[in-house]
C-alpha cells in the first residue's frame, strides 16, 4: 500500500513539474524577452525539468527490487530524492524570478513582482497596467463604500433590534439573565408530596412570560406543565410561577398559584 501511494505521490509531483517546465520554456519568445531573460529561463526551465524526471523516475522505481537493480546507491533514498527535488525547484524559481526582473525592467514595470501581478492578467505593457491599477483601486473604493454601508445598515438593524427586544420580557431575559432552569429546580421543592412535570421533550415548562417591573427588568414567567399530590393522595394540575431579576439571574419569588 505504502508504494501505490509512494507511486502516486511522486508522479503526480512530476507531472505538475514537468507542466511547469514547459510553461518556462514556452516564454521564450513572450513581450519585453532578451538574451539574459531567456538564459534565465533556460536555466529555471531545466532545472524544473530534471525536478520532474527524478520525481518520475524515483516513482517507477519505487519497488525495491527495481530500485535496486538499476539504482544501487545507498545514497539515494527517501530522504535524500525529496531534498534534491526541492533544491532543483528552488533554483528553477529564483531563475525565473530573475527572468521576470529582467523583463520587467525592459517593459517598464517597476520590479519582477508587479510584473508577475500584469501577466497574469494578460497584461504586458505599462500603459494597460497603470490602467488596470486604477480600475483596481477604483472597485477597490467602491467595495470598501459597500462594506462600510452594510456595516453601518447592520449597526443600524442591530440597535434597532436591541430596542424592541428591550421592551419584551422574553427576549430580554433570553438575551440576558435566562433564570427559567433554576426557576424549575426550585418548583419541585415546593411540593409537600408528590411532583411530576408533565411538559413535553420540545415543551417550555414556563409558556407565558411578563413583565413585574419593566423599569428594573424584574421578569414574571408562569406554566402549568406539572401535577402534584395533596394530602389525600390525588393528584391535580397545578400553575406555578417564578420571579426573577433578569440582569442578574437573582430569584425574587416562586411558588404556586
Amino acid at each position: 500500500m505504502v508504494k501505490f501511494v509512494k507511486i502516486g505521490f511522486y508522479g503526480i509531483w512530476g507531472i505538475f513539474l514537468c507542466l511547469a517546465a514547459i510553461e518556462k520554456f514556452g516564454d521564450f519568445f513572450a513581450a519585453g524577452s532578451g538574451f539574459l531573460s531567456v538564459a534565465m529561463l533556460t536555466i529555471a526551465g531545466l532545472f524544473q525539468l530534471a525536478a520532474a524526471l527524478i520525481a518520475i523516475g524515483w516513482a517507477v522505481l519505487a519497488f525495491g527490487t527495481m530500485r535496486s537493480t538499476y539504482l544501487p546507491y545507498k545514497f539515494v533514498n527517501n530522504y535524500t530524492v525529496p531534498i534534491i527535488i526541492i533544491l532543483l525547484a528552488v533554483v528553477a524559481s529564483t531563475a525565473r524570478s530573475s527572468s521576470d526582473g529582467e523583463r520587467a525592467k525592459k517593459l517598464g514595470f517597476k520590479d519582477g513582482k508587479e510584473f508577475a501581478t500584469a501577466r497574469e492578467n494578460n497584461i504586458t505593457n505599462i500603459a494597460d497596467y497603470a490602467k488596470f491599477e486604477k480600475e483596481k483601486q477604483v472597485k477597490m473604493a467602491e467595495k470598501a463604500a459597500e462594506d462600510a454601508a452594510i456595516a453601518v445598515e447592520k449597526e443600524r438593524k442591530a440597535k434597532e433590534d436591541e430596542a424592541q427586544c428591550n421592551k419584551d420580557a422574553y427576549c430580554y431575559y433570553t438575551h440576558h439573565e435566562n433564570a427559567e432552569y433554576l426557576c424549575s429546580t426550585k418548583i419541585p421543592k415546593l411540593a409537600k408530596y408528590k411532583f411530576e412535570w408533565t411538559d413535553g421533550i420540545t415543551e417550555p415548562k414556563f409558556d407565558r412570560t411578563g413583565w413585574q417591573d419593566e423599569a428594573n427588568h424584574i421578569v414574571r414567567i408562569s406554566g402549568d406543565k406539572a401535577t402534584a399530590q395533596n394530602g389525600f393522595g390525588a393528584t391535580k394540575n397545578i400553575v406555578y410561577y417564578c420571579v426573577f431579576n433578569a440582569d442578574s439571574g437573582e430569584i425574587l419569588d416562586y411558588g404556586f398559584n
